[in-house]
């Protein structure tokens, strides 16, 4: 039964990205390749792109190749690219089309208009986020225009249904991220050497993650521990302003930014505390890693998706949006192994529900 629906996925870009965005479109994709789906991908990158994450190889990537997907394009370009996915959907037919990002929505839309093809818009973020962009009600009546023409509208949280106009409740369906539980053991935090004296971030470094909060939060109390390091894993286009920063706040022997990596468990299984400063969220990938590898998490309690997943003095802490705040909830752990070992059991235990398993059957139902 499978083998009859062919879909079709369109990301602005892939080439080298290793976000959550990208991770999860993948991971979506090599499942329905193995559940006997014909799959396909759009992206707007050059012909030379190169995914982060494997691909699986039956999977047919096109290329647009019609301008930069970092930067605004022109209406010419906008035009070609809007025919060309058109002339790829017509020749490969697809039964569904998935967008992820809100950039996507509406080219799928107008470049699909009179297909019959069903089209389900992968929602990544709250609507949180408008809350933080330039043009706030304009990008938001964009955003509602181009989910009218969904015919379904996946969302990571129960919670983001309050965003929604009524008009659109009822094309909202539930599926949050697959957490899968990793086979290595993270070291007892209780049995930490000064190598592992790390609170560790990952992420991109970017405006949304926060990066120059933490660094400003940990200042406050790096004197204090100075065998304690903080590990940015990511890199990004704020990276110059994050190096400039470490050298005015004179972290440069405690703050390591290590860019981006391949093998992010290594980081994980070496970390003491996971400090995620976060302004909006969809379903914050990274946060969960961190709990699935036992560790405790600090993280805001503005914060959509942060504060659904961390439940303050249980498996993390919960912090306001103040430096002093923050830094109290991590100084409190630097302070107990005790409760260290035990929030970061806790994280373990609650990540179970997001099983992989039970999270692509949701997407298969997509399909129906």
């Amino acid at each position: 039964m499978s083998s009859n629906y062919n879909v079709l996925f369109v990301c602005r870009n892939f080439d080298s990205m290793a976000g959550g965005i990208e991770r999860m479109s993948t991971n979506i994709m090599n499942y329905l390749v193995d559940e006997g789906f014909h799959v396909s991908l759009i992206t707007w990158d050059t012909s030379s792109a190169k995914s982060h994450y494997p691909l699986h190889p039956s999977i047919k990537w096109y290329k647009l190749d019609l301008g930069s997907p970092f930067r605004s394009a022109s209406w010419l370009q906008r035009l070609k690219r809007q025919l060309s996915m058109r002339r790829i959907a017509s020749n490969i037919a697809p039964t569904h089309v998935i967008g992820f990002q809100f950039g996507t929505f509406l080219a799928i839309r107008t470049a699909l208009f009179g297909f019959s093809t069903k089209f389900i818009a992968a929602e990544r973020n709250s609507p949180q986020l408008f809350c933080f962009t330039k043009s706030q009600l304009s990008n938001q009546f964009l955003w509602f225009i181009s989910l009218l023409f969904a015919d379904v509208i996946t969302i990571q949280f129960s919670a983001y249904t309050k965003y929604y106009p009524f008009f659109l409740r009822n094309k909202l369906r539930v599926i949050p991220n697959p957490v899968a539980l990793p086979n290595s053991h993270h070291i007892d935090s209780t049995q930490c050497d000064k190598l592992h004296n790390r609170i560790l971030h990952v992420g991109r470094l970017s405006y949304q993650k926060n990066q120059v909060f933490l660094l400003n939060a940990f200042s406050q109390i790096a004197s204090s521990h100075p065998s304690w390091v903080l590990t940015l894993v990511g890199d990004g286009d704020t990276r110059r302003a994050l190096e400039s920063l470490i050298s005015q706040l004179n972290l440069s022997d405690q703050v390591e930014l290590i860019g981006s990596v391949k093998d992010v468990d290594y980081w994980y299984e070496r970390s003491s505390i996971f400090a995620f400063p976060s302004l909006w969220e969809g379903f914050p990938n990274a946060l969960t890693e961190a709990m699935s590898h036992s560790l405790p998490v600090v993280g805001f309690s503005s914060t959509d998706g942060v504060n659904e997943l961390i439940i303050d003095n249980y498996n993390g802490l919960l912090s306001s949006s103040s430096v002093t705040d923050f830094s109290r909830c991590i100084e409190d752990l630097i302070l107990s192994p005790h409760k260290r070992a035990l929030m970061g059991s806790n994280g373990r235990q609650s990540v179970r529900e997001y099983s992989p398993a039970l999270i692509y059957q949701c997407w298969k139902t997509v399909f129906k």
